[in-house]
């Protein structure tokens, strides 16, 4: 178990469970924790789980299924109030309780809560054309990570959600559920709680057997991909192949790459494209350290398509040969140190990030770090971009012409 002693006004208690991404039940696993803290047997209904919860002075659960390289997480977080705030001495146990109820309180789950879900998830698919930057990011998704489960929906496409049964979810739980590797985090004012709890109601950590995996493939450039609906605007997806990864030597810089390329509001995507040529409404960059992969995202005006495509990638071009100014390494260092001290003040950041440090044997301090990142150099930054690989290009746009 991992212990943070933090002077939150809350107590976060989370629990990480991995194994790795399998097509078969991906949609097994975005759909387990939803049921499970949806409603259990001594709390059959929504209504009753929430009321429990409120009981608990408004205490709350976050479950999530993610992607991480070749692995998937589902994450259950309790969050409730400091036991000594409200100066209730049973509130630990009772909230270890809740938790433990959602974990193992299931002979089986509620057809309602179930039929709910899959109908939203139905219903989610059946109208992603109508949400044309959804559509477009599952367009892009699926033709940049071709071969890749990174290009499978993370709740399984259309055809799955129909055919799964709330039998074959709840098999899974039994089957497979206690088998993974589990962390167990706990963030808070811990003194004067009695921490054994958490392992005899929630279970013990097990550590991961099943190496992460970060590559990706190699570069595949493909012609652009154009495709056509009822709008008054372009969106335009790039994704560009960067095998930098989190644990390589290079990864802060990457960071930096991405930040003065497209990642906060001075970077040159932004001033440039948007701000001096007034090319786009909106253009970002994000850096995906799990696929070394870096994605450019814009909306742009119907009649400014071909010349923004033009320029986005002649500025791309223009960073991989000459690299970026001291200014620019300046306020990117400077931007990046400020998130990274800026999290410290949150809870759910730092709880996340502790299960993540365990997980990947990550010993470095924030001090360290920032030491590090004090340390980066135009060079570095430099000697990653020239790595970058213009692969897929994806347009949605209105007007056919």
């Amino acid at each position: 178990m991992i212990t943070l002693q933090h002077d939150f006004k809350t107590i976060q208690i989370a629990l990480y469970l991995i194994d790795v991404d399998d097509q078969k039940h991906t949609t097994h696993r975005y759909l387990l924790p939803r049921l499970m803290a949806a409603s259990t047997d001594h709390y059959p209904t929504r209504q009753q789980m929430n009321q429990a919860l409120e009981d608990l002075y408004g205490a709350y659960f976050k479950v999530r299924t993610e992607r991480m390289g070749n692995l998937s997480v589902m994450s259950f977080v309790l969050t409730l109030v400091d036991p000594k705030i409200v100066k209730d001495p049973h509130l630990f146990q009772q909230a270890l309780s809740l938790f433990d109820d959602v974990l193992h309180g299931h002979r089986s789950f509620s057809q309602d809560v179930f039929d709910d879900e899959i109908r939203m998830l139905i219903e989610h698919w059946r109208t992603l054309k109508d949400n044309k930057r959804g559509y477009a990011s599952y367009r892009f998704q699926s033709t940049f990570f071709e071969g890749d489960l990174y290009g499978y929906p993370i709740s399984g496409d259309l055809k799955h959600i129909k055919a799964v049964k709330k039998e074959d979810v709840y098999s899974y739980y039994q089957t497979t559920f206690q088998q993974q590797a589990r962390y167990v985090v706990i963030n808070g004012h811990t003194d004067g709680l009695d921490l054994g709890l958490i392992e005899r109601m929630i279970g013990p950590s097990t550590s991961m057997t099943h190496p992460l995996i970060t590559t990706f493939r190699s570069w595949k450039p493909k012609e652009p991909i154009i495709e056509y609906t009822d709008m008054q605007q372009a969106i335009v997806k790039i994704g560009y192949i960067l095998p930098i990864y989190r644990c390589d030597a290079l990864y802060d810089a990457c960071v930096i790459l991405d930040t003065v390329i497209g990642g906060y509001p001075e970077s040159r995507l932004f001033k440039i494209i948007r701000e001096e040529r007034g090319l786009c409404y909106d253009i970002s960059s994000n850096y995906d350290y799990y696929k070394g992969v870096l994605t450019i995202s814009s909306g742009i005006d119907l009649d400014q398509v071909d010349q923004a495509l033009i320029d986005i990638q002649h500025l791309i071009k223009h960073v991989i040969e000459d690299g970026i100014t001291d200014d620019e390494l300046l306020h990117a260092k400077a931007y990046y140190m400020h998130q990274v001290k800026s999290s410290l003040d949150q809870q759910s950041v730092l709880t996340r990030r502790a299960f993540v440090r365990d997980m990947l044997h990550y010993v470095e301090s924030v001090e360290e770090k920032l030491i590090k990142i004090e340390a980066i150099t135009k060079e570095d930054v430099h000697r990653a971009a020239k790595l970058l690989t213009c692969d897929t290009i994806y347009v949605l746009r209105g007007q056919k012409t």
